[in-house]
């Protein structure tokens, strides 16, 4: 009896899941950052707390179907009480004053890792993985087995009925090469139920062992769904490691690679990589894009107060051109509303990437494209604010006292604390250049040093040092320059606003509109000069690869080109199980018996005992089913080695094509670096036609296309721009592709990219 208490209590601790869950922790001790376990703050963690919860809320018809089924028996329905989301989680969101939560990639990444249900999926699909390798190794231990079973019968009319039980318990297992054994033992208790006597009937103690001699004769055959399953585990750990990469290259770019744990089956490249970004850095993009669309909006808003200035004074002679202007505002505006409803939009596709509800206030941290924010944010809003300002003084009936023309000239006067703040900004910005002319004309030199240098058609004179120097030259002009104009413009607005009281209104509105419109005109100037800075400060990380050289690379360092190696001799292993399955089917059978009467129950005796040795025989004249299963395994061997040669080829051409598109990329960048570089000297341009004051003795009106060449040329600026930021996003999103596809990506404990700057393999 104890025994039997024993066993039972030994069984009821191994089904035990807790113990299931140290089993798999043992197992996966060394996979990096794994715990399949979701977090208490986290949206996904169960509300109760519970292995099995009570029933959530039924569909009502699909209910009445398992009541009209199972009646009385049917579980019980869930109420509306029951949470099916943690009502925690948002109490540890990192919100700032006004609700809203700040994403930085750093962020979104934390976010996306407790929130993300596509991830937790994953490391749960690891967690089974581990699961089946528990199975299999118990499955290959010493396993007890305990069997009762007990009959009443009527033996007569006199004694009444006995109950007849027999007991057998033991233990099995399998030993080296294959060999099956059974150590069992029995016995027999007799109840009379009339008298209440019992009688004790014989013991067996039983031993078989089956030792396989041609089919299934050895480890390689009886452990092969062990070693299946570890190998699988193994695999699985790689591939969860390789998800966590691709699953911040998914976060970061929109674009995730990887597989994951779990998937079976031969192995397959990975997607060719597309310039086309989206995720964080593509929500960057957009975000830039429309702080350019602003800047724009706010030029056309500055270009339409002076060619509304011009045209009063009569140096327009067509309010076409005017017209021109205001209507190319109204585009830029309406463009402008368009690109923020879109990424409002994209704004919700990430924020259920991370696993958060799209109804959650977010704002973008645009830190990290900050470099391209190529024109000062606060003067963009002093020039907002000074438009609003020009219009009210050219308005006599929004201004129709001299007092509220001063009071808007005081408020002009005001600005100069944040006009002399863009200035110190562009003084720094010209700093930051002169640190990274170093670096710019090391990478002219690379450039110039390309082999499809001279094949792209580009002649000697480009990329070389004395546009920079020219460049940097011209800035430290404007620098000087400005800094005077805005010094002598405040003089000039002071000594108005001063003598205003000698002045009569008409005087006073003229007066402070002319310089109202001057100092738009700076402003422009000043904007143009800062993007022009800071558009010569940017510098591209160097990517260089020889295909070949990356490719023998890539083939020690990725983890999936590991496992596609694995999966290949799985296939192979198959083939070679199936051909083992052909031979002959020899047992040998030792079978033992030691018994004891029925009067002596316990008390062995050798007089009791018989011993057995055999051979079991199946010939293989029949094994036609086997036969076909090994041709089959045999072809699909050839299909995946095939396939697996073909997972050779297309990583070659993937790094192949990174290759070019690095090489495009870096010619890309600076080509449109000099399309913005133009397209500033044409808004500079434009800008100068309108200041011009009027020669003697010559027509003092703007030519015909005055306004559409000033339109043309702010929208070149804005289209040029967008075309800069669009390649330095797709270059930095290639960058990380890149660095995973050759398998050296490292990730920190945040799940964050390590970025190695520089990539370079042969050449």
């Amino acid at each position: 009896m104890l025994a039997c208490l024993f066993f039972l209590a030994g069984c009821s601790n191994r089904i035990d899941p807790a113990v299931a869950d140290r089993e798999v922790r043992a197992l996966l001790g060394d996979a990096p950052f794994f715990n399949w376990e979701v977090d208490p703050y986290s949206r996904l963690a169960a509300p109760d707390g519970n292995q099995l919860p009570p029933s959530p809320v039924d569909d009502p018809d699909a209910r009445k179907v398992t009541l009209r089924i199972q009646k009385e028996d049917a579980h019980e329905d869930g109420n509306h009480s029951i949470q099916l989301e943690s009502a925690i989680w948002r109490e540890k969101l990192p919100k700032l004053q006004n609700g809203s939560v700040l994403l930085d990639l750093e962020t979104s990444m934390k976010l996306a890792l407790l929130h993300s249900r596509e991830f937790q999926g994953q490391k749960e699909e690891l967690y089974l993985s581990a699961l089946n390798v528990t199975y299999e190794r118990f499955r290959l231990q010493p396993k007890s087995f305990f069997r009762a079973s007990g009959e009443v019968s009527d033996v007569s009319e006199s004694s009444g009925n006995d109950l007849d039980s027999k007991i057998q318990t033991g233990f099995s297992g399998v030993a080296r090469q294959g060999a099956t054994w059974v150590a069992s033992l029995a016995s027999r208790l007799t109840i009379e139920l009339g008298e209440g006597t019992s009688e004790l009937g014989g013991s067996l103690a039983n031993l078989t062992i089956t030792q396989p001699l041609l089919k299934g004769a050895s480890k390689r055959i009886y452990k092969e769904r062990l070693t299946l399953a570890e190998r699988r585990l193994l695999s699985d750990a790689r591939s969860m490691e390789q998800f966590r990469q691709g699953f911040f290259l998914g976060l970061a770019t929109g674009s995730n690679p990887s597989r994951g744990p779990g998937q079976r089956g031969l192995v397959t490249s990975s997607s060719r990589f597309s310039s086309s970004v989206s995720g964080y850095l593509g929500l960057l993009q957009d975000a830039q894009k429309i702080r350019n669309q602003e800047s724009n909006v706010a030029k056309l808003k500055d270009s339409l107060a002076q060619l509304e200035a011009a045209f009063e004074a009569g140096r327009i002679g067509n309010r076409l051109q005017v017209d021109q202007a205001r209507q190319a505002l109204f585009g830029g505006q309406s463009s402008l509303l368009s690109s923020k409803a879109s990424f409002e939009s994209r704004l919700d596709d990430f924020k259920q990437v991370m696993g958060l509800p799209t109804d959650l206030l977010v704002q973008v941290n645009e830190r990290y494209v900050e470099q391209f924010r190529l024109t000062d944010v606060k003067l963009v809003a002093l020039q907002e604010y000074l438009n609003r300002i020009l219009l009210f003084v050219r308005n006599p009936e929004e201004t129709p006292t001299k007092q509220d023309l001063l009071a808007f000239g005081q408020e002009t006067l005001s600005m100069k604390k944040e006009v002399d703040e863009s200035l110190a900004g562009f003084l720094a910005d010209r700093a930051v250049l002169n640190r990274a002319m170093p670096s710019r004309k090391k990478w002219y030199a690379q450039l110039r040093g390309r082999s499809d240098f001279q094949e792209l058609g580009m002649g000697s004179e480009a990329f070389e040092d004395d546009e920079l120097d020219r460049v940097v030259s011209d800035l430290n002009a404007s620098s000087v320059r400005l800094n005077k104009q805005f010094s002598d413009y405040w003089v000039n607005l002071s000594a108005l606003l001063l003598s205003a009281d000698t002045l009569d209104i008409d005087q006073v509105r003229a007066g402070l509109a002319v310089l109202l419109n001057d100092l738009t005109g700076m402003f422009l100037e000043l904007s143009l000069a800062r993007a022009s800075a800071r558009l010569e400060s940017i510098v591209m990380e160097k990517v260089e690869i020889d295909a070949r050289e990356a490719w023998m690379t890539a083939s020690s360092e990725r983890l999936d080109w590991m496992n596609a190696r694995a999966a290949l001799v799985d296939v192979w292993r198959e083939a070679d199980l199936a051909r083992d399955d052909l031979r002959t089917d020899l047992d040998l059978v030792l079978s033992g018996d030691l018994g004891s009467d029925r009067l002596g129950a316990g008390h062995f005796q050798s007089s009791e005992s018989r011993v057995r040795l055999g051979m079991e025989l199946d010939s293989p004249l029949s094994k036609i089913f086997e036969r076909n299963q090994y041709q089959e395994a045999l072809i699909r061997y050839q299909q995946a080695r095939r396939r697996y040669l073909a997972f050779e080829d297309e990583v070659l051409s993937s790094l192949r094509n990174f290759n070019r598109l690095a090489k495009l990329s870096q010619l890309n960048f600076e080509l449109s670096r000099a399309a913005v570089r133009g397209a500033i000297a044409q808004v500079d341009l434009a800008r100068l036609r309108l200041s011009e004051p009027p020669q003697p003795g010559r027509n003092a009106q703007f030519g015909a296309t005055t306004a559409r060449d000033l339109v043309n040329a702010l929208n070149d600026l804005l289209d040029a721009s967008n075309a800069f930021l669009q390649v330095w996003v797709g270059y930095e999103a290639m960058r990380m592709r890149l660095d995973y596809e050759l398998g050296t990506m490292k990730l920190n404990e945040e799940g964050l990219w390590i970025d190695p700057r520089v990539i370079q393999i042969g050449e």
